[in-house]
């Protein structure tokens, strides 16, 4: 009975290492969500060894982003032991500048041995063409190190946009660790971003009410972007009521950002000059001069003034309908009275 278990115990162990083995090629793991929205942008994935980042040693992949703005980001980690200590990724302009964004995952959540790690950071803007920089670092010891894996190359570069940096001192100083010219080293990275969708939007309506001819009228509504974060919306006013005499400010905009919030377009309107009561209503057109179909509607009103309907205002109507019929009327009445 006794061998029995052994035999048991000894396949359930190499079924176990086998399994081991295999995790690395058929797990990806990653803290953010999935996203059909999410698109590839810069990649490096492969690699050849690993280096620890701990303590004051930390590590940083410069890349050039080819899309805005940066939403996700990519590490390959192995971690050999047991730490507590967080791993920290942040993205920034300068090595020695600010961080533009920071990401914190607990040592618990970060899976042994070698994994894809994913930081779902709140998406940034970038300059696409321009340099930044992956960040990594942790509190953990020297004893329990996460680990970076990264390409060595002799002979071609992994990733010609940028270059593995390393600074001894908690990121106060850096050098690159490529070693002259003859030799090529870069960290695993991706980096996601996705196609930007703007979405113009307008919201307010104009209605004026006991208007006089000739009275100057105001009022305003907002013209926004409410597309995806960092979306660009160029608007204008297309077209506006043919009665009264019109005029908005802003006419127009350019790069309206959703982070930009709404903006108020004053409207100025002469009133009809027409002394007869009336109703007018109209539309006003907003439309993303990029995209034809994007538009908005604003609805607008104006009802004239009734008690100011005089006597002479029926005189000078009958007048227009037929010129001359009220002196004629008026002198028939003077040559029979």
């Amino acid at each position: 009975m006794e061998n029995g278990r052994g035999c048991i115990g000894l396949k359930k162990l190499l079924s176990f290492l086998i399994l081991l083995l295999i995790l690395p090629s058929m797990v990806y793991y990653s803290l953010a969500t999935p996203s059909p929205d999410y698109v590839l942008d810069q990649k490096q994935e492969t690699h050849s060894s690993e280096i620890g980042v701990y303590g004051k040693v930390w590590l940083a992949q410069s890349l050039v982003p080819s899309m805005n703005p940066l939403t996700k980001i990519e590490v390959k980690i192995d971690k050999p032991r047991v730490t507590e200590d967080p791993l920290i990724l942040s993205i920034r302009k300068e090595l020695n500048g600010s961080d533009l964004v920071s990401l914190s995952i607990p040592g618990s959540d970060v899976p042994f041995f070698v994994f894809w790690v994913g930081f779902d950071i709140p998406d940034i803007e970038v300059e696409v063409g321009e340099t930044y920089y992956i960040v990594l670092h942790t509190s953990s010891p020297a004893e329990a190190p996460y680990r970076w894996l990264y390409e060595y190359n002799s002979s071609c570069d992994p990733y010609d946009k940028g270059k593995l940096w390393r600074s001894m001192d908690g990121g106060k100083t850096w050098y690159a660790m490529e070693e002259g010219g003859d030799v090529f080293i870069d960290a695993t990275f991706r980096t996601y971003s996705y196609v930007s969708h703007p979405d113009l939007e307008c919201h307010g309506m104009l209605n004026w009410t006991d208007v006089k001819p000739y009275e100057n009228l105001t009022g305003s509504f907002i013209v926004a972007n409410v597309g995806t974060p960092f979306s660009y919306v160029n608007w204008k006013i297309l077209s506006w009521p043919s009665w009264g005499t019109w005029r908005f400010e802003p006419f127009n905009g350019t790069n309206l950002k959703p982070e930009d919030g709404p903006v108020v377009v004053s409207v100025f309107v002469e009133a009809p000059h027409s002394n007869i009561p009336d109703e007018y209503t109209g539309k006003i057109i907003v439309v993303n001069t990029d995209n034809p179909d994007d538009r908005c509607v604003i609805q607008a009103r104006l009802v004239t003034s009734k008690n100011k309907f005089l006597m002479s205002d029926v005189h000078s109507f009958i007048d227009w309908l037929f010129p001359g019929l009220i002196n004629r009327l008026f002198f028939q009445l003077i040559r029979y009275s």
